[in-house]
């Protein structure tokens, strides 16, 4: 099977998150890929194009959900674009205070930070 490609989706505030995520990923081993948005002016034209054309080609998403996605516009657009796109989509609560999840999100499940969560979730795609 090929390799599964994933964007991660987050606010600005919480790229500490991202990293410490792709990080410990690539240790585990795991073949999977993941993409997050291109530089560039955050929701711009430009940059909301590039993001939707990075999430088509991927197989699923992962919103990394923290105290500060309800008030970023760079994360919630993400989620609505790859519920547009039809995406599989997963939340992960990134901090233990769980403040309800987006809106956005809708029938989509958001679970603990949990490499059990996050397999499963891969194994779906």
């Amino acid at each position: 099977m090929a390799p599964r490609t994933v964007f991660l989706a987050y606010a600005e505030q919480d790229e500490p998150y991202r990293d410490l995520f792709t990080t410990q990923w690539a240790r585990s081993g795991d073949q999977a890929r993941f993409l997050d948005s291109p530089t560039g002016a955050a929701c711009s034209e430009q940059w909301k194009k590039d993001v939707r054309e990075r999430i088509r080609g991927c197989d699923g998403v992962i919103a990394l959900i923290g105290g500060a996605t309800p008030d970023s516009a760079v994360a919630r657009w993400q989620i609505r674009c790859a519920v547009a796109e039809g995406k599989p989509l997963m939340g992960l609560w990134v901090e233990g205070n769980h403040q309800g999840k987006p809106a956005e999100m809708g029938p989509a499940r958001c679970e603990s930070w949990t490499w059990e969560n996050i397999g499963d979730f891969l194994d779906r795609l």
